[in-house]
């Protein structure tokens, strides 16, 4: 990213020193340990802020409101993998707001093109909602830090962005419409576009693996995700990434439970705050299409 990224790079992540829980011994620390960079204050910051910008809501804040610190438990977690994939998954919760994130540094190689695939970062897979154990489970080492200074920082940067740059939005247009030529009719389109067509792209997270634009005039919300930073070239070149495309208008629920079993569609919370971070926070881009003759 051309902006977005000197911005969160260069920013003076200064919140405090952790307070940790003790130190384990030195011979303990094998590959079970849990991934030492997901113990710094910076990393659990952005993973506070990816979190505050698409899951939490005022409820999550009076529930801590009192709390003094915010508890972090982090693990290394054992997937199964492929021959030869070194990939490495963690998890962080956060007990106080019955809260577990799954999170995956990517390093493996696609065996068709024999290209590496490799993250820098971890990215966050998955964000669950569910009552969390009172004890932390063994493996887990948890960093608590200061709930003032945590939201002070949410604040200063609660409208910061981080927009795809010229090059990641020519690719992920090429690849929303190969999406578009599959699910035409199932998403009743109109065939012809006519004058102005409006997008807006939503700021991008450091630890996210998504990108979401709202197309406006066909109240579509559309989903980019891949197991990479999606502005890496190797997303474009070996990796498939992938697009989900929501009719906002068909596609909308009051709760996943009317369509248990299927993920093609949102709530209309979910709805809603992509919508906030794609119009309001986001960047807005008008094309004019051009003549088919």
């Amino acid at each position: 990213m051309k902006r977005g990224n000197l911005l969160w790079f260069a920013a003076a992540f200064a919140l405090v020193s952790p307070s940790w829980c003790p130190a384990a011994p030195a011979s303990q620390a094998t590959e079970s340990a849990p991934p030492a960079e997901l113990l710094q204050t910076t990393n659990l910051s952005e993973v506070v802020r990816h979190l505050y910008r698409w899951y939490l809501d005022e409820n999550d804040v009076e529930r801590i409101a009192n709390q003094t610190n915010m508890e972090f438990r982090v693990r290394r977690v054992n997937a199964k993998l492929d021959p030869g994939d070194q990939s490495i998954f963690a998890e962080i919760v956060l007990p106080q707001l019955d809260t577990i994130i799954t999170l995956k540094k990517a390093d493996y190689t696609v065996e068709e093109t024999k290209a590496q695939v490799k993250s820098r970062n971890f990215r966050i897979k998955n964000v669950a909602r569910a009552p969390v154990p009172a004890s932390p489970p063994s493996g887990c080492q948890t960093v608590r830090l200061p709930l003032q200074e945590i939201k002070d920082y949410l604040f200063r940067t609660r409208n910061q962005p981080d927009f795809p740059d010229a090059d990641l939005f020519e690719r992920m247009r090429q690849e929303f419409r190969k999406e578009l030529a599959r699910e035409n009719e199932t998403l009743g389109l109109t065939n012809a576009l006519v004058g102005e067509q409006v997008v807006y792209l939503a700021p991008l997270s450091p630890v996210g693996n998504d990108a979401w634009v709202f197309w406006e005039n066909q109240k579509l919300l559309i989903r980019f995700t891949s197991d990479i930073d999606l502005s890496n070239p190797t997303v474009w070149e070996h990796e498939q990434m992938r697009v989900q495309v929501y009719n906002t208008y068909s596609q909308m629920v009051i709760s996943l439970e009317e369509a248990a079993g299927s993920n093609r569609f949102m709530t209309r919370s979910q709805i809603g705050r992509a919508l906030y971070n794609c119009i309001v926070l986001g960047q807005r881009v008008a094309v004019t299409p051009r003549p088919t003759n």
